[in-house]
């Protein structure tokens, strides 16, 4: 565990340690999670993490980084953490959002269906479930058994990926567009293009409005990050 509150190392390296999975060093020092566990982690991480531990900086700083924070957080997370974000993604596959297709205006009715039917056949088959739609925000009461299903995926899962795929979730809004996505049934681009369905169709009638444009595009630059690190673990 790191104590110290500024740099104090003057190297950053990568050494194998097994099976692919590669350690980080400080000098001689090996770097360790918030909770004094090792990072273990594919070559392509490790070269991240050397990366960002190579800056200059405060700890603090160096530790919020981006690839640091989330080998720290897949790391030491606990089984009850582990619990708890198998639930949250249930719940996220309880309402999702591919489930309502808004029936009015038509154009965008028929926009919402051409995104997300072929999602939604893809989900129903791949976790062997089925989902009830509907037109209205009121919520749908999906199938009981749907939620086993997807958790017994999900337990399938080691603390990366499903570290990984809970962000991505948050990211898209959507547990179903993630796992089509993280499954290779659509690409980052279309999985943000279902995400964004509704405010792509406001900005096409409405324009855009600068303040939001600029969050959007802090959103999809955090996606892109998470897909990068779909592509390393």
């Amino acid at each position: 565990m790191i104590i110290a509150k500024e740099k104090y190392w003057k190297h950053v390296r990568k050494e194998e340690f097994r099976d692919n999975l590669f350690r980080i060093y400080l000098d001689n020092t090996c770097l360790q999670s918030d909770q004094g566990n090792d990072i273990k982690i594919s070559e392509q991480l490790a070269d991240e993490i050397v990366r960002e531990w190579s800056v200059d900086g405060k700890i603090s700083t160096i530790k919020n980084s981006f690839f640091t924070k989330f080998c720290f957080s897949a790391t030491d997370c606990t089984e009850k953490e582990r619990v708890a974000v198998l639930d949250r993604l249930i719940e996220y596959g309880s309402c999702d959002p591919i489930c309502y297709i808004a029936s009015e205006p038509k154009k965008f009715h028929l926009k919402q269906k051409k995104l997300y039917s072929p999602l939604i056949d893809w989900a129903e088959k791949f976790l062997s479930i089925q989902l009830k739609t509907s037109s209205s925000l009121l919520f749908i009461e999906q199938p009981s058994l749907n939620s086993s299903k997807i958790k017994n995926y999900l337990e399938g899962l080691d603390n990366f990926h499903l570290t990984a795929l809970h962000e991505l979730t948050k990211s898209l809004g959507s547990l179903f567009t993630c796992l089509a996505l993280y499954n290779g049934f659509v690409s980052p681009e279309h999985a943000w293009k279902v995400a964004n369905a509704e405010d792509n169709f406001r900005i096409e009638v409405w324009g855009e409005v600068e303040e939001e444009t600029l969050v959007k595009n802090a959103n999809l630059g955090y996606f892109n990050s998470l897909v990068k690190i779909l592509n390393m673990i």
